[in-house]
Parts: structure tokens; C-alpha cells; sequence
């Protein structure tokens, strides 16, 4: 059974009600620096806490010591970040479903950083997800299948290079073999007809964000 991870950012997270239900006794939960205070806010405790400690304070540092959390500390001067720390903890930890939360805030460069990471070759035969509020994002290279409701917003974001051979099954704005250029908007604002829907990619990179609700603007 692969093992599933989640891994805690620093960013804000107001609602975990979503975060929550991907959470059972087997979940290895990981704090990424002040992300750490996010897992304690759910009544959890985190496995390990991993980071360069900048964004925890002393009294939180201190609960996790008397709680025997692992906490691993690296230099503030470091090509790495934080949550690519976490990232690569779990999967030395024989994680391959991986989660991340918290990825927002206020830093748009650490957002940004973060989404550009998953589309990285060698976490490619990953199954990672960010998870935000009513968001979920994934990049995917060949098929997806996901599930929600009628009116559910989708939008279809090519990262890199061109995205060639998409196909679509279930969206308002059904695609076919189709082209998303690089930088194009025309993926953007898609909707479910019903409670599943389905996208495959020949070559290329997409990132799929699909907002549960629809209570989201449908300008194109």
C-alpha cells in the first residue's frame, strides 16, 4: 500500500476541513518550519519538523520537544527550500501520495516556487497534490480522473513547454486532441457537466486546478 504524506507549509491555511479528511492513523504528517503549527491546530502532532526554523517560535519549538517530535534543522543559507525539504523527507520515507497544504500566503514567491517544484522530472512517477481551502491543484502528464459536482470549476494551466494531445471528457468546453500554448488563458474557467470528469495529455505538463463550487466568476 503506498503510504501517504502531508506535508505542512508555512502559508496560510483557513480552512482545513478539506486537509482534514485525507488524514487517518497511517498519514505521516510533516511540518515545514512555522507550517508545523498548522498540523498542532487540528489536535495533531507531527512526526517530524524539518526546516531552518525561522518561522517557529521558541514556545512552539518547545511543545514539540516535550511531544519527542523529530525536528531536523538546516541552515537559513541553503538552495533548498523548506517545503522541498518536506517534500523530500516523505519520499524517503516511502511516501508516493503526497499532499501539501499551507502553500499560500503572503510571499507569492514561495506559492510560485512551490508549483514550479511539483513539474520537476523527478518527482514526476509522484502522485503530489497542493491543497488549498476549496482548491485542489495537480500536474499531470498523462491522466486524471476527478471527482466533485455539477458547475465545479476547472481550470487547465500548460506549465513549461506547450501542452499537446488534450483530451477532455465531462467540462463545458469539451477539448480534443488539443493545443494549450504556454501562456494561453484558453484552459481557464472550465466547468464539470456532472459529478466526474476526466483529461488526458499526450506531451507536455498541465496544471489542473479545480475549485469545488461555483461560485467563482465564469469570465473567459
Amino acid at each position: 500500500m503506498n503510504r501517504r504524506a502531508i506535508i505542512f507549509c508555512n502559508g496560510d491555511l483557513a480552512d482545513v476541513s478539506r486537509v482534514r479528511r485525507y488524514i487517518d492513523k497511517k498519514t505521516l504528517l510533516v511540518g515545514c518550519d512555522g507550517g508545523a503549527s498548522h498540523i498542532l491546530s487540528l489536535g495533531l502532532v507531527p512526526h517530524v519538523v524539518i526546516g531552518d526554523f525561522d518561522s517557529i517560535s521558541k514556545k512552539t519549538q518547545r511543545l514539540l520537544i516535550r511531544k519527542k517530535v523529530e525536528l531536523i534543522k538546516y541552515p537559513a543559507e541553503k538552495d533548498i527550500t523548506d517545503s522541498e525539504l518536506g517534500l523530500q523527507y516523505a519520499i524517503q520515507k516511502g511516501a508516493k501520495e503526497i499532499i501539501l497544504a499551507g502553500v499560500r500566503g503572503t510571499a507569492s514567491d514561495h506559492f510560485i516556487g512551490n508549483l514550479l517544484m511539483l513539474a520537476k522530472k523527478k518527482y514526476a512517477g509522484l502522485s503530489i497534490k497542493i491543497v488549498e481551502g476549496k482548491e485542489e491543484m495537480r500536474l499531470i502528464r498523462k491522466h486524471i480522473r476527478i471527482t466533485g459536482k455539477k458547475g465545479d470549476i476547472v481550470s487547465l494551466l500548460p506549465i513549461g513547454p506547450d501542452v499537446r494531445g488534450i483530451t477532455t471528457r465531462g467540462l463545458f468546453y469539451p477539448l480534443k486532441k488539443a493545443i494549450l500554448k504556454s501562456g494561453t488563458a484558453r484552459g481557464i474557467r472550465n466547468r464539470m457537466t456532472g459529478k466526474h470528469a476526466e483529461i488526458t495529455v499526450q506531451k507536455g505538463t498541465l496544471l489542473i486546478i479545480h475549485h469545488f463550487g461555483s461560485n467563482l466568476s465564469r469570465n473567459r
